[in-house]
């Protein structure tokens, strides 16, 4: 008898403990995708071989606890101009319910595009059309992408 008891125990236990995280799991919201726009581009070096720019993402976090972002693998098209391509060098944590900025070097070889970057630098037109597409990388443990893309304006700035 004490036997039948003690598997009669376990089984409520058991019982009680999957209830209880299907309880928890209803309860929590799902995620709400960050927004990534680009904030600014700044250009860094002109060379014939190589170019350098500065990349500034404002990234929006809607959700009400932070998000580690392990990896951001992003491609840039600026100005009708394919621009950048890249990802992120270090791990981030974006802020809940808050705004945070990252700033991502980029280095390309435009050799052929060299001509239209250099029209669009010194043009003296400073805000040109971007698409902006890549992934994002979440979590320490829990692990998971998320496909992004964002058309807007922005400044393009020489430093």
């Amino acid at each position: 008898m004490p036997r039948l008891r003690r598997n009669c125990l376990l089984i409520a236990a058991m019982t009680l403990a999957i209830t209880l995280l299907n309880a928890c799991s209803l309860l929590e919201r799902p995620l709400e995708e960050p927004e990534f726009r680009v904030d600014r581009v700044t250009v860094l070096e002109l060379g014939v071989s190589e170019q350098r720019f500065r990349l500034t993402l404002a990234v929006d976090n809607p959700n009400p606890h932070s998000l580690r972002v392990r990896e951001i693998r992003y491609g840039l098209q600026l100005g009708g101009l394919d621009l950048a391509e890249g990802q992120s060098t270090s791990a981030f944590t974006l802020a809940a319910e808050d705004t945070t900025t990252v700033d991502l070097e980029a280095r390309t070889q435009l050799l052929g595009s060299l001509p239209g970057l250099m029209r669009m630098v010194y043009s003296g037109r400073r805000t040109f059309d971007y698409t902006l597409t890549g992934e994002v990388a979440y979590g320490r443990f829990l692990r998971g992408s998320q496909a992004f893309s964002r058309e807007g304006s922005l400044e393009l700035l020489v430093d």
